[in-house]
């Protein structure tokens, strides 16, 4: 056992003491067993230096098994595959729920606590892709213990980190620190106002690879990235705010981040930020809320039951700047997408995307991504 491990282990052991853990184990369990399908096709043009894309891949291709044991515990086991991966572990963790008190505890291999966005689930974000900066900023799955508390208007986690289970590799592991909190000043049946910040510390192991920043020009079919700052450091620290907003069936959302990271070996620091900012709006259905993200969307009238399902449409910016000292390289995207909720489980969404990059492989691009999703 590694000692970033063995620390999780004793961290885990502490915190359940600390938030007076009073289990009401039984003796049955449930279970749940769902997944989700996601199949995306692209066809974009890009300039100087000239070329397409006119391909399809398995975005996503996910089972998983969650329920519970008794009153005091969760649990989730979930994989993974896409076009050109092996079948990858994602979710793995337990979640101890503890009567009588404020706090549960989770601990296996789940996110760190940052954005918004990112802890909404790729079903239910309102762009098929995410913004720039959390692929960017290397916002991910790892194995950890994090402690969260909850009231009806308010959230906070905070959690300790190794890496993630699919990187083990016998050299020595790195770690981060995150911690994300949210409060709604407005929060009723047609009206939510969500305001929320992150950050995160990590730092790569003696023997890891230092960290690099890089981008894909929007789709993830497109095999390069167009922006790349290369490899240069040792560890980093990442702030980002976050605002959300819905009315009936209207809503606007933005985040923006900022991070520092820390060259290795004499590698010089630099100073990178992200974001984004989006108005929406659903025809049919509305935006719903739970839990500091966005949730499955309402669809009012569902094909089947005599409706014809729910329309959604959303315009969003997106920037990210990698452009600092030796590093270089930025990316402006503009989405227009549109999105046929048959059900709230059935979605075929269209995204017109727009870029132009600074310091890139390319200059500049548009396409469409198109994604037929469903899970169960």
């Amino acid at each position: 056992m590694t000692n970033t491990k063995k620390a999780l282990v004793g961290v885990s052991t502490i915190v359940l003491s600390l938030v007076g853990a009073d289990f009401a184990f039984a003796q049955d369990a449930t279970i749940k067993v769902g997944g989700r399908l996601m199949l995306d096709y692209t066809i974009a043009d890009f300039d100087e230096p000239s070329s397409t894309i006119n391909n399809s891949r398995v975005r996503r291709a996910r089972l998983f098994a969650s329920g519970n044991y008794g009153d005091s515990i969760k649990y989730k086991v979930e994989f993974n595959k896409s076009t050109g991966s092996s079948v990858e572990l994602t979710d793995a963790y337990i979640q101890f729920v503890p009567q009588n008190s404020k706090f549960k505890v989770k601990v296996g291999q789940f996110k760190t606590h940052n954005s918004m966005e990112e802890e909404t689930s790729s079903r239910f974000t309102t762009t098929l892709e995410r913004g720039a900066y959390t692929d960017a900023f290397g916002l991910d799955r790892r194995i950890g213990v994090s402690v969260n508390t909850s009231g009806d208007n308010y959230g906070f986690d905070l959690g300790v980190f190794g890496t993630n289970v699919e990187l083990q590799s016998g050299m020595e592991e790195g770690y981060a620190l995150a911690g994300r909190g949210y409060y709604n000043p407005v929060k009723s049946d047609d009206t939510v106002a969500h305001l929320g910040a992150s950050w995160r510390y990590r730092n790569q192991g003696d023997t890891e690879s230092d960290i690099r920043y890089r981008q894909r020009p929007y789709t993830n079919v497109a095999a390069d990235r167009i922006i790349n700052t290369g490899r240069f450091a040792e560890s980093d620290n990442f702030y980002a705010g976050e605002a959300l907003y819905i009315k009936d069936n209207f809503w606007a959302a933005s985040e923006y981040s900022f991070l520092q990271a820390n060259g290795s070996d004499g590698n010089e620091d630099a100073d990178f930020s992200g974001g984004y900012a989006e108005i929406g709006v659903v025809i049919g259905g509305r935006q719903t809320y739970k839990g500091g993200r966005l949730n499955r969307p309402q669809v009012d009238n569902p094909v089947g039951e005599g409706g014809m399902g729910a329309l959604s449409l959303v315009a969003r910016y997106d920037t990210l700047d990698l452009e600092d000292g030796p590093y270089v390289g930025q990316l402006d995207t503009f989405v227009l997408g549109a999105d046929w909720w048959a059900t709230k489980q059935a979605r075929l969404g269209l995204n017109f995307f727009n870029v132009e990059a600074e310091d890139g492989t390319a200059e500049s691009g548009s396409g469409v991504l198109g994604r037929l999703s469903i899970d169960f």
